[in-house]
């Protein structure tokens, strides 16, 4: 992989405003929270907060508009809007990130009996709600994270290496909510996070490289996200959290494994 490091320019050009506009804002809030200037909730965390989150998408663009002698920002945006795929990658999307986290539920408390009755799963129906939500708060980095790193990357290394690569990548981009309080991220195990966010990596990387569609990238992002928000995860503070992000991570090998060399054959169409 060294040898052969991705030096793609629209995917550099992605990283550095990406990393400008998320660290900037969400290192401003920062010292406003821990100075107990605003707090979550309030509208100056929340517009801090949103704006550093869409980091990815805004940055995404940026890098399609500098590089567009390369392909035009046509050709992106119907990877953004590709939806005419066969239902099953639908339910994959939607699906796969639900029925890990209630077999990484069913495995924990198979090694923990007692951790059963810490388990909490809200109704079903507020599942299309969560989603709708999570695509504005974590689903749109994807046009950014797959569309331009795993699709650039992907071409130049293959597409499990690129994955692997964007990884950790995309962990450290995530790095100042550690020292936000009021958000999930606040004082957790960052080694834990970075499995997880391996493992989604893959995952989603897997996804986008069979289907080239950023669209259900999207909603498998929501997706995972939403289901977190369910309830559909080990709950924390037992000693099992770590199940999950791994199990998540050994899938998304898997798949790509799995898949073969037609991943690796991953090429930019023509416009």
């Amino acid at each position: 992989m060294t040898e052969h490091f991705p030096a793609s320019r629209r995917a550099l050009i992605f990283l550095g405003v990406t990393f400008a506009i998320t660290w900037l804002s969400w290192g401003v809030l920062v010292a406003l929270a821990q100075a107990q200037i605003t707090r979550y909730g309030a509208w100056p965390f929340m517009t801090l907060y949103v704006l550093g989150g869409l980091g990815p998408t805004i940055a995404a663009y940026v890098a399609v508009w500098c590089t567009r002698e390369e392909s035009p920002l046509r050709e992106f945006n119907q990877r953004v809007l590709r939806w005419r795929k066969r239902p099953v990658w639908y339910l994959v999307a939607l699906g796969l990130p639900i029925a890990l986290g209630l077999f990484a539920i069913a495995l924990a408390v198979a090694l923990k009996p007692a951790l059963a009755n810490a388990v909490s799963i809200r109704s079903w129906y507020l599942f299309p709600l969560y989603l709708l939500m999570t695509i504005i708060g974590g689903g749109l980095e994807e046009l950014g994270w797959r569309g331009i790193t795993q699709e650039e990357w992907g071409r130049t290394i293959g597409a499990a290496r690129a994955a692997l690569l964007i990884g950790p990548i995309w962990a450290v981009w995530h790095l100042p909510l550690f020292f936000l309080p009021g958000v999930a991220q606040y004082h957790a195990g960052f080694a834990l996070f970075l499995i997880g966010v391996m493992g989604n990596a893959l995952l989603f990387g897997w996804l986008y490289t069979r289907t080239r569609s950023i669209l259900l990238c999207v909603l498998m992002h929501a997706a995972s996200n939403a289901a977190v928000m369910m309830g559909v995860s080990i709950p924390s503070g037992m000693g099992m959290s770590v199940v999950g992000p791994c199990l998540v991570l050994c899938v998304g090998a898997l798949l790509f494994l799995s898949s073969g060399k037609r991943l690796e054959s991953h090429e930019r169409p023509t416009p």
